[in-house]
């Protein structure tokens, strides 16, 4: 889960049900070249968000996902890098900036026997189909 694969339907159906959440590489893990992207480091909105807000474009991410009530596991081994990610609990996001979250385009991606699918398949559409 990450500002550019928002998946709301899941998320909503684990609320719901009680179910609490995970976000396994928020920031799309852009320093693994096997199974990272960089589309969330690289998101104009969140640039102008963190530009604006004097913060990271690692804060604002994890600040969002802390406001969608998911646990996030990040990894660093950058000591300055893991003391920015901790810096993001005294402050909040504002509706507009939240509605600008909302309204990047949504690209989910998932790996299928090490091969990276980005396009329409019948594997995530049975599990979209499921949640409606």
């Amino acid at each position: 889960m990450n500002p550019h694969w928002q998946q709301k339907k899941i998320i909503e159906f684990c609320k719901v049900n009680g179910i609490l959440v995970t976000a396994y590489s928020p920031l799309g893990g852009a320093g693994n070249n096997v199974l990272g992207h960089d589309r969330v480091m690289k998101c104009h909105v969140l640039q102008d968000i963190a530009k604006s807000r004097g913060k990271t474009l690692a804060q604002i991410s994890l600040r969002w996902l802390y406001e969608q009530g998911v646990s996030i596991a990040v990894k660093s081994f950058n000591t300055g890098r893991m003391k920015q990610n901790l810096d993001i609990f005294d402050w909040t996001l504002t509706e507009d900036e939240l509605y600008k979250i909302d309204q990047i385009p949504q690209r989910r991606h998932f790996y299928l026997i090490g091969t990276m699918v980005t396009d329409h398949n019948d594997v995530m559409a049975e599990i979209d189909a499921e949640l409606d």
